[in-house]
């Protein structure tokens, strides 16, 4: 992590951490695809489970925690201070609204933590949230209804966002942080 907090970097991502991610991703979509279906628990065919076994035993898996589970790093550079609870617009709703989004967004820590305990322990935990049972169920009173609904759709948002991100980030093979800063203030000098 030291590393990672290097005089000058702009990014939450270090440059060895971008050019782990180019050298697994960046002619690899297909690992971005599979790790999008198994965080959404899609139905893995056995290429696909033994594919995935890969991701928890490399170091890429800090990486892929950090951009899907992001928790405050007070050591980050500015303007890069992340997490879940950061985006809850508190100004001007009611307790009401609030409680749902709270709630929600509590659900989609705990499901996207229960999702990478799955993939480093190899095994689903018939305990864990399931995706499909947050979809609209009539049977469902209104509210667990509206608040299920919530969290599942910013469960498929955070993960679908991410899987975008790393694939932008992967695609950075030859310009550093550094770089990319030189880049920025050229063009903001113009």
């Amino acid at each position: 992590m030291s590393e990672q907090k290097q005089k000058g970097q702009i990014m939450r991502y270090s440059d060895e951490e971008l050019k782990l991610l180019n050298s697994t991703f960046s002619e690899r979509t297909d690992l971005l695809l599979l790790l999008r279906k198994f965080l959404l628990q899609g139905d893995l065919d056995e290429t696909e489970r033994e594919t995935i076994k890969l991701f928890k035993t490399s170091n890429i898996l800090p990486i892929i925690q950090k951009t899907y589970l992001p928790v405050i790093d007070l050591n980050a550079p500015l303007s890069q201070l992340v997490d879940f609870w950061l985006f809850v617009e508190t100004k001007d709703r009611n307790l009401e609204q609030v409680e749902i989004e709270l709630k929600a967004r509590k659900k989609l820590i705990d499901y996207t933590k229960e999702r990478f305990k799955c993939l480093i322990n190899g095994e689903e935990d018939i305990r864990d949230i399931r995706l499909n049972n947050l979809v609209y169920d009539e049977s469902k009173e209104i509210k667990q209804a509206y608040l299920d609904l919530t969290a599942r759709n910013l469960i498929v948002k955070n993960i679908e966002d991410n899987t975008i991100q790393l694939w932008v980030l992967s695609g950075q093979k030859k310009e550093s942080a550094q770089d990319i800063q030189k880049r920025l203030f050229k063009n903001s000098s113009k």
